[in-house]
């Protein structure tokens, strides 16, 4: 019964959500006396409408947690179904997730403000973190591993294209830079005759220097 609820077990999980929360309230834009906000045709969301994600977010949090221990400690015999339900629902939100940030990069051609480094980190952990759950609860856990599998090869691809762009950046800032210095460099030496001016008096020695 208890591993069809490993995400109730597993508080890193919990903790890395809060944490994402967190930090989108602490980092969301807002506008101050110093800085009034700019007209645009796009109204921007406001800080509300921050704190109404946020506060759906934890009230999705709370109540998948108070219907798991509904049905462990009311309804065991359902705990199967009930963890597949979730599972899939888990599966699905994971896609919604990063599916638009997938198209926004790949719209973009940029890395924007995606850490490659953390996403290198947490790729393959994705993966290991299958594998150990699969380990344990066999095909029959594929409600809980499966989420994980589909985040890892998701992040996967957004990883790959990270990549992709930021060595097409690299590159090109640094063929920008060769360019700049061999016109800087054509410009100093087309400009270097007109600098001397030799006339019948100049000798021959100080010409030659």
């Amino acid at each position: 019964m208890a591993h069809h609820c490993e995400a109730l077990r597993n508080p890193n999980a919990w903790n890395f959500a809060l944490s994402l929360l967190l930090l989108f309230l602490l980092f969301f834009p807002r506008a101050s006396p110093l800085s009034p906000p700019q007209p645009s045709k796009s109204a921007a969301p406001s800080y509300r409408t921050a704190l109404f994600v946020v506060g759906v977010c934890i009230t999705h949090i709370f109540l998948t947690a108070i219907v798991h221990l509904i049905f462990i400690y009311r309804y065991p015999l359902l705990l199967k179904p009930c963890a597949e339900f979730f599972g899939i629902a888990g599966t699905i939100l994971a896609a919604v997730q990063f599916l638009p940030q997938i198209y926004t990069t790949w719209r973009l051609q940029t890395v924007g403000s995606l850490s490659i480094p953390m996403m290198c980190i947490q790729t393959p952990g994705s993966f290991v973190w299958v594998g150990s759950l699969a380990g344990r609860l066999g095909v029959a856990g594929w409600s809980t591993w499966g989420i994980y599998l589909v985040t890892g090869m998701l992040q996967g691809i957004l990883l790959a294209m990270a990549i992709r762009f930021e060595v097409r950046d690299r590159r090109d800032r640094k063929n920008n830079n060769a360019d700049g210095n061999v016109k800087t460099n054509g410009s100093a030496s087309n400009e270097a005759p007109e600098e001397r001016h030799d006339d019948e008096r100049t000798t021959l020695l100080g010409r030659e220097g």
